[in-house]
C-alpha cells in the first residue's frame, strides 16, 4: 500500500488497521483544510469574481502559479511484520561509470514483492496507454513523468521515445486506429496532483514513435500557458482528425482563463484549434475527457470537470465533428458545481449509443463517486447506477479514475479508482452489479491508483496506474499479468549514495516507497508508502535514514531509521512525534561530518545527536525571531564547518515565495534573510563545506529573479548565480544543488526540470553535465565526494550516476569512524571551524 500523498485523499486497502483509519481521518481533514481555503468554482466562490479571473490573467502574466489549488494523494501503508534478509552488495563497482555520460542505474524495475502486496515488480505512474489496434505486442504509454515508451513484445522490453523532447511529463497517449503509424501525445499531466507538471504541446509521431514533433497550440498557446492534456481520442476513421481534452491545472502551471477546452487537429496535429470556446463553451476550467463514436466519428463526447466544481461541469455532446456542442443535462446526468472531476466511456461494440458516465464528489472532503450513470440512446436519458455502484473512487477521484467499455459489448464496462477492494469494478450486466476484479493481495495485483485504460489487439484490458501496466488474462479469476518489464520510469522523491560503496544506493518514490539498488537494475523496496529523502549516514554506511509523508504510516511516524544498510527500518520521531503539521515530504539534513545528527523541519527545526533516539526543538514559529508566519518548514541547510549555523527557509510547499532564517548560534536566535524580491519558493539550502557564511539557495518555481542564489556574509544578502547570456540556466524550476569544493571555485551542480546544470565559475556560466542525460526533472542531485560519484534523482526517469573525477580504489574497510558530536553554545558564538582535508588533484 502506497502513500499518495498529493493532497489527495487516502485509501485504504482492504481490511484496516485501527490506527491506520485515525490515519485516514485526519489526512481527510487536512485536505478538508486545504480546501477550505483553496479558491472554488460556483456558488459565489472566488472562482466566479471578476477579480479572480483578474488575478489569474495576472498570474499568467507574471509566470508563477497558484499553488495553494494543488493536492497530495495518498495510500495509507501497513508496516511489515518481517524483517527483510538482507541484501548484499558486491564492494567492486558492478557498472563502470563514465565521465562524460551517464548511467542510468534503474529500478529497471522496482521489486516490490518484499512488501508482500502482490504487485510484483513496478514502475512509475504512467497516465495513458495506447494499444496497437491489430498487434497485441506493441503498446505505447505514457508515464506521468517519463516521456513515451514502446514496446513491441507485449512488454517485455520497453524502449523510450521522447528522452530529448523539451518536457517528459505526460497526460495522455492514442494511436490512429486507421493509420497505426501515427501517434499522439499530450504533455502535462491533469491528474491534479501536486506533482502532476505542466506541459508544453502535443507530440504527434507519422513513423510509430521513431520521430516525434512538438506542437504548442495556436499562438504557441500550450507552451505559453503550460498547459496540460487530460486525454486525446482519434477519429477511428481518418489518422488526420483527433481531439484533445486540455486543461490548465499542472504544477508550475500559469492558469491562464480562456484558453481550455477541445482541441482539434485535422491536418494529423500541424495545428490544432478550440473547437469548444469557438461554440461559446467554459474556457476556464480543466476538460477532463473526450471520446469519439467509433461508429459514426462525427459524434464526440467531451467533459469539464473541474475538480473544485463550476456551473459548466458536465458531459457536452457534438455531433457535427465538434462544430457545436450541447450539454446532456437529463436528469440523472452529473451537471454542476456539486460535481469535480468526469469521466466518460462510450461502447465500441455495434450498439454506439450506450455511454457511461462517471462523476467525483468535491461537496464534502472531495473525491468520492458522486453519480454514476448510463444512456442507452446517446445521451438524450441515462439511468442512475451511482446506489448499485461501490465507491471505487474513495476520496481520490480527482486523481485517480478510469472508465473504459469492452469492445465486444456494451454491457461490459470497467471502472478502476483508488486503492484497495472494490477499487477495480468489473461489470457485466451494464452496470447493474459489479465484481471487484483486483485480485488484491492474491498473486499479481495491480499497483494502486488507476489513469489510463485500453485493450490490446486480443481484447484483453491493460491498466496504468501507480506502479506501472498490467495486462487483465482472465477477468473471471481474474488473472493479472505484469508487464512493466525494464520500465526506468520510478517516480523519486530524493537519493543518497552510500559513502563508500559505489553499488548501493537509497532512494525514496512516489507511492513506491523507499528503495534500495545494490549493483543491479532491479532495485528491492525495502520501505512502502510515499518514500519521500532517504540518505545514507555520511560517517556510518551501515545506519540511513528516510523520510515519510505523515499519511503514509500515521501520525507521528514521519521518520525512520535503519541500521542494517535500509533493508529494515523502525520509527525514530521520540520528542517530535506530535509536529504533524509539515509538508508532504518534509525536509531533513544530516551533518556530513557527524552522521549521528540530524536536522528535521516541520513547523518547528527539530535536532537530533543520537541519530533519531531523541529529538530537541532548536527553533519554534514565533518564538527567538524565527518563522513568525507559522510556516511549513520547507529547506535546512547545515554549515559542515560550524555546529552552530543553520540556514532555514519556510513557506509551505504550496507556497510562491519563501523566508530564509539564518542562526550563528544553535537557535537561541534567529534572522530572517530572504532572497531578493520577486524571488519563488526555496526548495533546498546547501552551505559551503569550509564556511559557514556561503550558503547556496534554489527555487522550484518559476521566478523572473532568477533559480539559484548565493550569500557569502552568512544570508545578509543573496546574489543571483543564474548566470548570464549564453552561459544562463534556462528560466526553469531548480529543485537541488551540490557543493563540490575539491575545485577553487567550487564546481555548483544543480538539478532542474530538464536536467542536471553545472558551473565552475560561481554562477557566471552553466551547462549541461554530461551526455546521454533525458530531459526529466531532477528532484535531487546527490554527490560523494570521496567516489567522485553524482547522482540525479529523476522525477519519472529513475536515477543516474556519472563520474566527475578519478574512481578510487576499494577497499575492505569500507565504513568511517563517526566523529563526536560538538557541544553546541549557548550564549554569543563565533563560528567553530572544522579540519578540512586536502583535495586530490583533478586529472
Amino acid at each position: 500500500m502506497k502513500t499518495k500523498s498529493k493532497i489527495r485523499a487516502y485509501i485504504l486497502r482492504g481490511s484496516v488497521p485501527l490506527f491506520l483509519l485515525s490515519c485516514a481521518v485526519i489526512a481527510i481533514s487536512l485536505g478538508s483544510l486545504i480546501w477550505a481555503f483553496a479558491p472554488r468554482a460556483g456558488a459565489g466562490g472566488p472562482a466566479d469574481s471578476a477579480a479572480a479571473v483578474s488575478a489569474t490573467t495576472d498570474q499568467g502574466r507574471t509566470g508563477t502559479q497558484a499553488p495553494v489549488l494543488q493536492r497530495h494523494q495518498v495510500t495509507p501503508w501497513t508496516p511489515r511484520t518481517q524483517s527483510l534478509p538482507p541484501l548484499q552488495a558486491p564492494l567492486l563497482p558492478t557498472i563502470q561509470l563514465s565521465t562524460v555520460a551517464w548511467t542510468a542505474i534503474g529500478p529497471a524495475p522496482l521489486n516490490s514483492a518484499p512488501a508482500g502486496y502482490g504487485t510484483g515488480n513496478v514502475s512509475g505512474r504512467i497516465t495513458g496507454i495506447a494499444a496497437h489496434p491489430t498487434d497485441a505486442n506493441t503498446i505505447y504509454v505514457a508515464p506521468a513523468g517519463g516521456g513515451v515508451w514502446k514496446t513491441t513484445n507485449g512488454g517485455t522490453n520497453w524502449t523510450a521515445l521522447t528522452d530529448i523532447q523539451s518536457t517528459l511529463s505526460m497526460g495522455a497517449v492514442a494511436i490512429a486506429r486507421s493509420n497505426p503509424l501515427v501517434i499522439y501525445a499530450g504533455t502535462g499531466e491533469a491528474n491534479n496532483s501536486e506533482d502532476s507538471n505542466f506541459g508544453r504541446g502535443i507530440l504527434v509521431s507519422t513513423d510509430g514513435g521513431a520521430s516525434f514533433t512538438l506542437n504548442t497550440g495556436p499562438g504557441g498557446v500550450f507552451n505559453t500557458d503550460r498547459m496540460t492534456c487530460s486525454r486525446i481520442a482519434g477519429d477511428p476513421t481518418n489518422a488526420n482528425i483527433a481531439y484533445a481534452a486540455m486543461a490548465n491545472f499542472g504544477n508550475n502551471g500559469i492558469f491562464t482563463g480562456g484558453i481550455t477546452g477541445v482541441y482539434k487537429t485535422t491536418d494529423g496535429g500541424s495545428t490544432w484549434a478550440n473547437v469548444t470556446m469557438a461554440n461559446g463553451k467554459d474556457s476556464t476550467y480543466p476538460w477532463s475527457d473526450v471520446v469519439v463514436d467509433p461508429n459514426t466519428p462525427s459524434t464526440v463526447y467531451a467533459a469539464v470537470g473541474y475538480l473544485y466544481g463550476t456551473a459548466d461541469n458536465g458531459v457536452y455532446k457534438s455531433t457535427d465533428s465538434g462544430a457545436t456542442w450541447t450539454l446532456l443535462n437529463a436528469p440523472p446526468a452529473p451537471v454542476g458545481a456539486s460535481f469535480g472531476r468526469i469521466s466518460v466511456a462510450i461502447s465500441k461494440a455495434n450498439n454506439a449509443n450506450v455511454l457511461y458516465i462517471a462523476a467525483e464528489d468535491n461537496t464534502i472532503a472531495g473525491g468520492h463517486l458522486a453519480r454514476f450513470v448510463r444512456s442507452d440512446n446517446a445521451g438524450a436519458t441515462f439511468t442512475d447506477l451511482t446506489a448499485g455502484t461501490p465507491n471505487y473512487m474513495t476520496s481520490q477521484g480527482w486523481y485517480d479514475t478510469t472508465l473504459d467499455v469492452d469492445p465486444t459489448s456494451s454491457a461490459i464496462v470497467y471502472a478502476f479508482g483508488a486503492f484497495g477492494t472494490n477499487t477495480m469494478l468489473r461489470s457485466t450486466n451494464s452496470g447493474a452489479t459489479w465484481t471487484d476484479i483486483s485480485h488484491f493481495l492474491v498473486a499479481v495485483s495491480p499497483h494502486a491508483d488507476h489513469h489510463g485504460v485500453d485493450f490490446d489487439a486480443n481484447g484483453k484490458l491493460l491498466d496504468g496506474d501507480d506502479g506501472g501496466i498490467y495486462r487483465l488474462d482472465d477477468p473471471t479469476v481474474p488473472s493479472w499479468t505484469d508487464v512493466n518489464g525494464e520500465l526506468n520510469t520510478i517516480q523519486f522523491v530524493g537519493i543518497g549514495l552510500h559513502p563508500t560503496n559505489a553499488n548501493i544506493v537509497i532512494g525514496g518514490s512516489q507511492d513506491n516507497g523507499t528503495e534500495l539498488y545494490t549493483g543491479a537494475p532491479l532495485w528491492t523496496e525495502t520501505d512502502g508508502g510515499d518514500g519521500g529523502r532517504a540518505t545514507f549516514s555520511p560517517t556510518n554506511g551501515g545506519r540511513v535514514y528516510h523520510q515519510a509523508p505523515v499519511s503514509s504510516f500515521g501520525p507521528g511516524n514521519f521518520f525512520s531509521r535503519s541500521d542494517d544498510g535500509g533493508n529494515n527500518w523502525v520509527i525514530k520521531t521520540a520528542g517530535m512525534s506530535a509536529d504533524n503539521t509539515q509538508n508532504f515530504y518534509a525536509p531533513f539534513s544530516v551533518d556530513p561530518g557527524n552522521g549521528d545528527r540530524v536536522l528535521y523541519g516541520a513547523t518547528h527545526v527539530w535536532e537530533t545527536t543520537n541519530a533519531g533516539d531523541l529529538w530537541t526543538a532548536i527553533a519554534t514559529a514565533g518564538t527567538g525571531g524565527f518563522n513568525s508566519g507559522g510556516n511549513n518548514v520547507d529547506a535546512i541547510g547545515i554549515a559542515p564547518s560550524d555546529v552552530n549555523t543553520i540556514y532555514a527557509a519556510t513557506g509551505g510547499e504550496f507556497a510562491s515565495t519563501s523566508q530564509i532564517f539564518v542562526t550563528t548560534n544553535h537557535g537561541a536566535m534567529w534572522t530572517e534573510h530572504d532572497l531578493p524580491a520577486g524571488s519563488a519558493r526555496v526548495n533546498e539550502i546547501q552551505v559551503d563545506p569550509a564556511n559557514a557564511s556561503i550558503a547556496y539557495a534554489v527555487v522550484n518555481r518559476f521566478s523572473t529573479a532568477g533559480q539559484v542564489f548565493r550569500t557569502t556574509n552568512g544570508g545578509m544578502t543573496w546574489t543571483n548565480i543564474s548566470g548570464t547570456g549564453g552561459g544562463a540556466l534556462p528560466n526553469l524550476p531548480v529543485w537541488s544543488i551540490q557543493i563540490d569544493n575539491s575545485t577553487s571555485p567550487s564546481t555548483l551542480y544543480i538539478g532542474a526540470d530538464d536536467g542536471v546544470y553545472t558551473t565552475t565559475d560561481l554562477g557566471v556560466n552553466w551547462s549541461r553535465v554530461g551526455t546521454g542525460f533525458p530531459n526529466a526533472q531532477v528532484f535531487q542531485v546527490a554527490f560523494n565526494s570521496s567516489l567522485h560519484i553524482l547522482g540525479a534523482a529523476t522525477h519519472g526517469r529513475g536515477a543516474w550516476e556519472i563520474q566527475t573525477g578519478p574512481t578510487p580504489t576499494p577497499t575492505a574497510t569500507a565504513t568511517p569512524t563517526p566523529t563526536p558530536t560538538p557541544t553546541p553554545c549557548t550564549g554569543r558564538c563565533s563560528p567553530t571551524p572544522r579540519p578540512r582535508p586536502t583535495p586530490a588533484p583533478r586529472p
